[in-house]
């Protein structure tokens, strides 16, 4: 199974943001998504996840169209991590459950082994302590990771996250990004993560996909991935960007 957009797109008012986009995420990659603010990240996630309706062309979930499915059968399919994590008015383990929701038959309560399941993740994003928390009693970045658990919470073959790294610290960020590349090696999860580090991308993905100007353009992973990855993001953020021998991305001042 797969999930995909076939040439979608995708417009706010008059303003096109998408334009006869196309993507596959197969089971066991992952999958980082690259692009200026604006470039259209997240209406392609919210797109992919069926957040928002599309307007042209269709995405599919395996050979089912993801409009045509109930929500609780496309929350099974793929989960969603926004890009906002709000202070809603419960505490963290209760958030955390959430992640079971589509599981459980209307109105069940989950069991002890959905419980001993988040007490697991709790603890794997150091938030046990946190567990009786008011979500808005708790920092900004704690919020998030609060918000990443419910979706490592998730049965979904497929995981859609928005700017996960944004509110974590360094140390954070490479083993959360680690955890997620272990999901996809040993879970086979297909997962599709959208960051503004190049760096990130080029140290965890197995493909990079480019947002520029409504388009979208694909890098597979293999020795040329820096190179190649330099001159698409050269094109999409417009600035100097230049791949070192080092295997990393150096911003350079452009001289006249």
């Amino acid at each position: 199974m797969t999930l995909r957009a076939e040439r979608v797109c995708y417009a706010y008012g008059t303003a096109p943001v998408l334009a006869d986009c196309s993507l596959t995420l197969r089971p066991g990659e992952l999958v980082f998504l690259l692009g200026v603010n604006g470039a259209g990240k997240s209406t392609l996630l919210k797109l992919l996840a069926g957040v928002l309706d599309v307007q042209q062309g269709a995405v599919y979930c395996g050979d089912e169209a993801l409009h045509r499915m109930p929500p609780r059968q496309r929350a099974r399919c793929a989960a969603y991590l926004p890009q906002f994590t709000p202070a809603v008015d419960m505490t963290v383990e209760e958030n955390v459950l959430l992640g079971a929701v589509p599981y459980l038959s209307f109105g069940a309560v989950p069991g002890r082994g959905w419980r001993a399941r988040v007490a697991a993740v709790l603890s794997e994003m150091e938030l046990s302590a946190l567990a009786g928390c008011g979500m808005g009693e708790i920092s900004g970045g704690e919020r998030q990771r609060a918000a990443l658990a419910q979706v490592l919470l998730t049965q979904a073959p497929f995981l859609l996250l928005d700017e996960p790294t944004a509110h974590l610290d360094v140390r954070r960020q490479h083993e959360f990004l680690q955890r997620l590349r272990g999901l996809s090696a040993q879970q086979g999860k297909g997962i599709l993560v959208s960051v503004h580090d190049p760096n990130l991308a080029l140290r965890y993905a197995e493909r990079v996909a480019v947002l520029s100007e409504g388009g979208l353009q694909e890098v597979a992973c293999a020795p040329t991935m820096g190179p190649e990855l330099e001159t698409r993001l050269r094109r999409s953020y417009g600035a100097a960007l230049r791949y070192t021998t080092g295997e990393l991305f150096d911003w350079i001042e452009e001289r006249g």
